[in-house]
């Protein structure tokens, strides 16, 4: 079974820096023709149909917000002259290009203040960003191809290709002292998950809405990371009894698969019974007199000897019961929020959409960890 280090939610300061990256990647990836161009009739506009000057301005005012809270924000000149950019961004192409290319400058200037303020707040940004482009990445490569089918395939390939998914793997584990250890370990299954699929399937011919899945998986990913959602908070009641039950499994599992325990307790149990059986003997021997002390001195001793181990054993099953149930609970939540099927449907058996390997490397990644 793999160690787990206890629960705790992402620090604050790391969260912010997470979602600072996120934000200004997202930012950076918004093109004004795609926003809508007026708001809705009768209706309040909310943020995602806000027409596009307002939108630009709006994520660029909530951006600057996370980077004061990190004490790095911009002065009021400089925000003013991102707001004017931002405002113009839809009237031209060239208007659009000088407001992305301010944004990719102050994108740099946060690194390098982040990275020399405090390595962690360098690498949470980093991971915001990386998590970000998951699918924003997809999205350009749709956008300037007019054969969609191969390219966005080929997109998906490069952006779970093993380098990328090592970099992000490597930003988590450098980073799970100050996150979530179980977020850690579902984006990293689930980053494994979708490295697999991609590298055997192909995506069908695809449109802005068949990559929501794409979408929603990397939304989960930052939600987890940053704190913005517990994991507990994606299963329901039903849900919940699968992870007891996969608590129970992996409990009969573990305990039936170590049998020292059992002889250490059992010959524990003998010798306590020889000694019980002796003790007539042992009195007779020695005189009344001197065994009732002698007695005494040894079930004080042995009295408090037993109720430290008392106390030790309730830690130790206390603390492995936490660990089954948080390794329990990662499987379950790991399952319930993977969306890669939902872009890259399994294929029926013949169908030479999945290579004749695929599904029995995917089945030995989800048996490997029920195993674990």
């Amino acid at each position: 079974m793999n160690a787990f280090a206890p629960r705790r939610s992402t620090e604050p300061q790391i969260s912010e820096a997470i979602t600072l990256g996120w934000r200004i990647a997202t930012l950076y990836s918004l093109r004004a023709d795609e926003l809508p161009s007026s708001p809705p009739d009768n209706l309040l506009p909310m943020r995602r149909s806000l027409p596009a000057a307002e939108r630009l301005v709006l994520e660029l005012r909530a951006g600057a917000g996370d980077a004061d809270r990190l004490g790095i924000g911009l002065d009021a000149a400089e925000l003013e002259e991102l707001v004017a950019l931002a405002e113009h961004a839809p009237d031209s192409s060239q208007a659009e290009d000088d407001f992305r290319a301010r944004i990719r400058a102050w994108h740099i200037d946060l690194q390098t203040m982040l990275w020399s303020d405090h390595e962690a707040t360098g690498k949470a940004y980093e991971l915001g960003s990386f998590l970000s482009d998951t699918s924003n990445r997809v999205v350009l490569e749709l956008r300037r191809t007019g054969d969609p089918c191969a390219h966005v395939t080929r997109e998906l390939r490069e952006v779970f290709s093993a380098c990328r998914v090592e970099r992000v793997k490597r930003l988590l584990d450098d980073l799970q002292a100050r996150i979530d250890p179980a977020a850690v370990r579902i984006v990293k299954q689930h980053l494994g998950c979708w490295q697999a699929a991609v590298a055997d399937r192909n995506a069908e011919c695809a449109t802005r809405a068949d990559l929501d899945p794409l979408d929603s998986q990397a939304v989960t990913w930052f939600q987890l990371v940053s704190g913005d959602k517990e994991p507990e908070a994606y299963i329901d009641h039903e849900d919940r009894a699968g992870v007891r039950g996969t608590m129970v499994s992996r409990t009969v599992r573990s305990y039936a698969g170590n049998s020292r325990w059992i002889a250490g307790a059992m010959l524990a149990l003998a010798a306590l019974g020889v000694l019980l059986a002796i003790l007539p003997v042992l009195a007779d021997w020695v005189g009344k007199t001197e065994f009732i002390a002698f007695a005494g001195t040894v079930a004080t001793a042995l009295g408090v000897s037993l109720a430290s181990i008392g106390r030790t054993v309730r830690k130790s099953l206390d603390a492995r019961a936490e660990l089954l149930w948080n390794t329990a609970l990662v499987e379950v939540i790991s399952q319930k929020t993977l969306r890669v099927d939902e872009l890259l449907p399994m294929p029926q058996s013949g169908s030479g959409w999945l290579s004749s390997s695929a599904t029995p490397r995917l089945a030995t990644m989800f048996t490997a960890r029920r195993a674990a």
